[in-house]
């Protein structure tokens, strides 16, 4: 009587789930999804031959509830700021890394399949900002996009929000797909505070402490990818600024876990930081001095 029911109970949900139709009452005519053609602005278009076609991103700058971390308040990046800052990022990261690399492919291969504007920044418990994350290499979400002001670009302001913090979420997704030595991570071991890293204050009193910033103390992961950031994003004079006030300690902890991150770039990648450096920087440079058009795709 129980395997009775069972195969009744099994015919009845096959037909109800397949209707318990045939071919022949099939709708082949017609699709069940939508093969209208997208409506596309010029902007998008702009993505398709400069982003999409080139690396495969997808940049999204419209908000997507999907793909929008919902923990957090957010509100979407406004339009205008949307095109200037994605004309930024291309010039300044991806063509950055193509002339450096010399490989067009190399971006295509490693660079994330999604990348993601949010108008504001995204504020956690303790009061930080979260300017950018990037998801196990398959997403980067860049917040704050609705403070840049397209009528007078900050090239400061643009290196402290955007360009550290693509470069920082980039080299998350190098370490992520190849890892780097361990022996980075037991340079400083004991002095990573995680959450508590704001407490530490001016970027001096994390120099002291062998870290190229106060958010590199919060785990190893995130010590080894500020290093490539702060590096390729700031001057010689900068760097050895930093070293000179970091004390004898602290330099050495610094420069000890710097030769790492400077070796596993090269043997690694065949990234050479010092000519990363000088190009990021022209860029950075052809940006502020306006031999960039930033205008509005209209």
């Amino acid at each position: 009587m129980k395997k009775y029911i069972i195969y009744s109970l099994i015919m009845t949900l096959t037909c109800g789930l397949g209707a318990c139709n045939n071919d022949e009452d099939v709708d082949k005519a017609n699709s069940i999804f939508s093969t209208e053609e997208v409506d596309r602005n010029p902007f998008d278009k702009w993505i398709l031959g400069n982003y999409t076609h080139p690396y495969n991103i997808a940049l999204k700058y419209r908000m997507e509830d999907n793909e929008s971390d919902m923990t957090h308040i957010l509100a979407p990046a406004e339009y205008k700021k949307s095109v200037v800052l994605a004309k930024i990022i291309k010039h300044v990261w991806l063509e950055a890394y193509d002339e450096a690399t010399g490989n067009p492919n190399f971006l295509r291969q490693y660079i994330p399949k999604t990348i993601h504007f949010i108008g504001s920044p995204a504020y956690e418990d303790n009061g930080t900002m979260v300017l950018g994350t990037a998801e196990g290499g398959m997403k980067i979400t860049l917040y704050n996009v609705n403070d840049i002001n397209p009528d007078q670009i900050d090239i400061n302001l643009l290196n402290d929000y955007y360009f550290q913090t693509m470069h920082h979420e980039f080299a998350h997704i190098l370490h992520q797909t190849k890892n780097y030595d361990p022996a980075f991570d037991r340079i400083t071991e004991n002095a990573y505070i995680g959450s508590d890293w704001y407490m530490v204050g001016a970027d001096r009193n994390a120099w002291q402490q062998g870290f190229v910033t106060p958010y590199a103390m919060s785990e190893s992961r995130e010590d080894f990818v500020e290093n490539i950031a702060v590096y390729v994003t700031n001057t010689k004079d900068y760097w050895n600024n930093m070293l000179q006030n970091a004390g004898e300690n602290g330099r050495t902890l610094i420069k000890q876990k710097f030769e790492i991150v400077y070796s596993y770039m090269e043997q690694t990648w065949g990234i050479n930081l010092d000519e990363l450096r000088e190009i990021v920087l022209r860029r950075q440079d052809d940006i502020a001095n306006g031999y960039v058009d930033l205008s509005i795709i209209e």
